[in-house]
């Protein structure tokens, strides 16, 4: 028989391995996102540029209805029918979620062909028939993208985050910044630009199936559980897998069905606007807003990044009625996640003419507005932890659903309602208001049903060191002597120094002894996650906690 499992489960040694092979992904992949808009903007026309952003972004919301929320559903349910010992239902619930996006991706991927000249019409600007082209071009690639994305998301789901580093933060992004120079040297056509930008989907679907192949049977023939003996939970009500396909898709698809809607309103509030931009205002307008707002990115792979190792963990943490092990999770990577984005928001907001400059003498001005509200609005945001993870993980997609529907309905409305008179300053307005009705609405729901905060000790002393360091004093030195570029450097060395220090003397708050474990030949200072088991009947004994753990766990 297996040893017994602690019920605090992973320990921060282990996510913060798996957290710094995330941060390197979302390191290169924003530098990467960077490269890409800056290459555009440089390479092609505003009017090319604010067309090609209008159509990607089309695509990724296409690609996110495809999806049908997969993402959380496959991290849900494989970490937990690991953690119960039933890998067979761990192998049986990717095709049940494979299938109904391929064919899902099909069907988005045949309209959006067929609807192209109309679709062109919105947003082409004065050349219809070459953005028509364009939206052919992607439409192509929708099937590609929506199993890519699948694939990559059940490797997570069982503990392995590489797969998804390598292939999609890595990989794919660096052939499509090659492809764009390619396409802008050798043809200089806006539909090879497209087809730069979508074809490296096509090996990295390949390369993403044979990793999950490899992955999934690197244990053996999969085995259903004999008889686990783990109390059902408000978080965990069905301990035991399902014996059959019907049983295992009906569970899957219950929970997973609300966040299909759910995704689509997240990527549709990430990338309508753009969209609304073009049609209400000119091409050109969604080229400057696309570059103002593109810093957001940086701070979402981030956030991901910290999410990707945290959704596995929290799932099993809840199927083990761990609570106070997920609460410490929730707490520990909330302030790691503001610890890495703080810096960012703040360095853009007093840096903004610096940053748009970098993108052409026509990305300044009014992005500029866009830029700092922006920025503001998204310091409370990445202040709050992810809120939404919690709320899937412990089985409530339906309320995700209606935050994210709530924040989209804010923000076109608002979008509608203040572009036209305010340009891109209303649209960030708009994206501003709706992402605070999302964040407030999820942070007081995971309090009052979960009773878990993102607060700490650790939280509020990142916060204060960000402030000091990357606030107030680049913000004193713009006063002094301007906002070039030799005086943004000049206060962000001294500023990244003093905020290394404060971290240092924060290490214990922030629980940043975790990354020792990454130092050779040290394995880093115990830091278990919730070092005590829940008090309550809810906890399970000790002898029930024995279930079969996927040899890639925490990967």
């Amino acid at each position: 028989m297996p040893a017994p499992e602690q019920s605090a489960g992973p320990n921060l040694n282990k996510l913060a391995r798996g957290g710094a092979l995330n941060l390197v992904g979302a390191a290169v992949a924003g530098v990467q996102g960077l490269a890409l808009v800056f290459l555009v903007a440089h390479l092609y026309s505003q009017r090319v540029a604010g067309v090609f952003f209008a159509v990607t972004s089309l695509f990724i919301i296409l690609q996110a209805v495809s999806w049908l929320g997969t993402d959380a559903g496959l991290l849900r349910w494989v970490p937990r029918h690991l953690a119960l010992g039933d890998r067979a239902a761990a192998l049986r619930t990717v095709p049940v979620a494979l299938v109904p996006v391929l064919a899902t991706a099909a069907a988005a991927g045949l309209v959006l062909a067929v609807t192209a000249p109309w679709t062109a019409g919105q947003v082409g600007g004065g050349d219809a028939g070459e953005a028509a082209a364009m939206v052919r071009v992607l439409a192509l690639f929708l099937p590609l993208a929506a199993a890519h994305d699948v694939l990559l998301a059940a490797t997570r789901g069982y503990g392995s985050m590489r797969p998804t580093v390598l292939v999609d933060k890595i990989l794919r992004q660096t052939l499509q910044v090659a492809g764009v120079v390619t396409a802008a040297v050798l043809a200089d056509d806006a539909v090879w630009l497209a087809l730069a930008w979508a074809a490296p989907y096509l090996p990295c679907l390949l390369i993403a199936a044979l990793w999950y192949l490899k992955i999934s049977r690197a244990d053996g023939p999969a085995k259903a559980p004999a008889a686990p003996d783990v109390p059902a939970t408000a978080d965990s009500p069905m301990p035991a897998g399902p014996a059959g396909w019907r049983p295992l898709a009906g569970e899957f698809w219950r929970f997973t069905a609300p966040r299909a809607f759910a995704q689509v309103c997240q990527t549709a509030f990430q990338r309508a606007d753009i969209v609304l931009v073009a049609a209400l205002s000119s091409p050109r307008e969604a080229a400057i807003y696309t570059a103002a707002t593109r810093f957001i990115v940086i701070s979402q792979l981030v956030t991901q990044a910290v999410q990707n190792v945290m959704q596995p963990a929290v799932s099993r943490l809840l199927a083990l009625a761990d609570r106070a092990g997920a609460q410490r999770i929730f707490a520990v990577c909330a302030s790691w996640n503001l610890v890495l984005a703080w810096p960012v928001h703040l360095s853009i907001a007093v840096g903004a003419p610096v940053y748009l400059a970098a993108f052409g003498p026509g990305y300044a001005g009014s992005g500029e507005t866009v830029t700092v509200i922006l920025a503001m609005a998204m310091l409370v945001a990445t202040a709050t932890g992810a809120r939404d993870v919690m709320l899937l993980m412990a089985g409530r997609s339906g309320l995700s659903l209606v935050n994210q529907s709530t924040a989209l309905a804010v923000n076109l409305v608002l979008n509608v309602l203040l572009i036209p008179p305010l340009g891109i300053a209303g649209a960030a307005l708009a994206r501003a208001g709706g992402l605070l009705v999302r964040t407030l609405l999820a942070l007081v729901q995971v309090r009052r049903i979960l009773g878990m905060t993102p607060a700490s000790a650790g939280l509020f002393w990142a916060g204060g060191s960000a402030l000091l360091s990357f606030g107030a004093l680049p913000l004193a030195v713009r006063l002094v002597a301007g906002s070039s570029p030799g005086a943004l450097a000049g206060a962000l060395v001294p500023g990244t120094i003093l905020y290394f220090a404060l971290l240092w003397g924060g290490r214990e708050r922030l629980s940043l002894t975790a990354f020792a474990s990454l130092l050779p030949g040290r394995r880093g200072r115990a830091a278990a996650v919730g070092g005590h088991a829940p008090a309550g009947p809810a906890a399970p004994p000790a002898a029930d906690t024995t279930p079969a753990r996927s040899a890639h766990a925490g990967n």
